[in-house]
């Protein structure tokens, strides 16, 4: 083989080297990117772990979003929540895929409650306490309005109560209208844009009213006084600062949701594990037993049956396995 052959495979040789280290990086960053989409779709959701959607909680439904799901089909999150999904993935709004409902938390008739506890273990945020044989009760403040835990209780003491609605939209000026003169903006002693601030709060334009300090406006209506057309600004700006507060409310509530979903997978987990340590415990001293209550005249012809060698290897395997994956407890 001549030099030119060598450097010609050479190469090539390197060419495929590079074509297969890009191919590689790019098949890995769709992954990273796509695991980061699922989180953002993750925390517009409701985190309800209700399984309206279809799927077993909205973990499970922000991947399926990412993988081209529907993005109409959370009854609990609602127009609201298909809006910001629609602005993340920069898709259509579409109608929503169910009923809606008003936001409800369970309620316990608590002289009907036998304590069978199978509400306790339906309730995928551990919301409800109580003891077996004993009544339960329901944490409003965590409770989800899932209605997983209506459906098992098997004397239907469980009712799902809504809460109290919000108050209504200041309503539309319907005689004159904002004709953009601007006489409000200096007489705000805070120095805020109250002509901004009304449109904003006409179209709930949330993402401007916080970056235009609304939090800020104390209310002292000079704004109104001044206004040729009599707007009630005041009344439009309290109504937003209302719903700005129950959005920040509801993303607080649902981050709440979402960590106790998760010590509740976690807690179930380590249940698990800990009965199946138990099983092995209990499984190797019986056999160990076995072995030695055998005589021995017994034990020189057929010192263990190959039964008993698979039962007691599979125990310790399952036990030594165990051990390496159960969660520390959390004091």
């Amino acid at each position: 083989m001549d030099i030119t052959a060598l450097f010609n495979a050479g190469i090539a040789f390197g060419a495929t080297g590079t074509t297969l280290a890009l191919a590689l990086r790019y098949l890995h960053k769709p992954a990273a990117d796509n695991d980061r989409l699922i989180e953002q779709i993750d925390a517009l959701l409701p985190q309800t772990q209700c399984g309206q959607c279809g799927y077993a909680g909205c973990r499970p439904y922000a991947q399926a979003i990412a993988d081209g799901e529907a993005i109409n089909r959370c009854p609990p999150g609602g127009d609201a929540t298909i809006d910001t999904l629609a602005q993340l993935l920069n898709a259509a709004t579409l109608p929503l895929d169910g009923e809606a409902k008003p936001k409800a938390v369970a309620f316990i008739r608590e002289a009907e409650c036998i304590g069978c506890t199978k509400c306790i273990q339906a309730c995928p945020v551990d919301a409800i306490v109580g003891a077996a044989k004993y009544m339960h009760t329901v944490i409003a403040d965590e409770c989800t309005g899932c209605d997983l835990c209506v459906e098992p209780c098997p004397v239907d003491c469980i009712e799902m109560r809504p809460l109290p609605a919000a108050a209504p939209r200041a309503p539309e000026q319907p005689a004159l209208a904002c004709i953009r003169c601007g006489l409000c903006a200096p007489e705000c002693p805070v120095s805020l844009l109250p002509q901004q601030l009304y449109y904003f709060a006409r179209r709930n334009d949330r993402e401007q009213l916080s970056s235009h300090a609304l939090d800020t406006c104390i209310e002292c209506r000079a704004c109104e006084v001044v206004c040729p057309s009599h707007i009630p600004l005041v009344d439009y700006f309290q109504q937003a600062k209302a719903e700005l507060k129950q959005a920040q409310t509801q993303q607080q509530t649902a981050v709440r949701y979402k960590a106790r979903f998760e010590a509740f997978q976690l807690r179930q987990q380590r249940d698990a594990a800990e009965r199946e340590q138990r099983r092995a415990a209990r499984l190797i001293p019986a056999v160990a037993v076995t072995i030695t209550e055998e005589t021995p005249e017994q034990q020189s012809p057929a010192p263990l049956s190959k039964q008993d060698e698979i039962r007691a290897a599979i125990a310790r395997a399952k036990a030594k396995k165990i051990a390496q994956q159960t969660p520390p407890r959390q004091h």
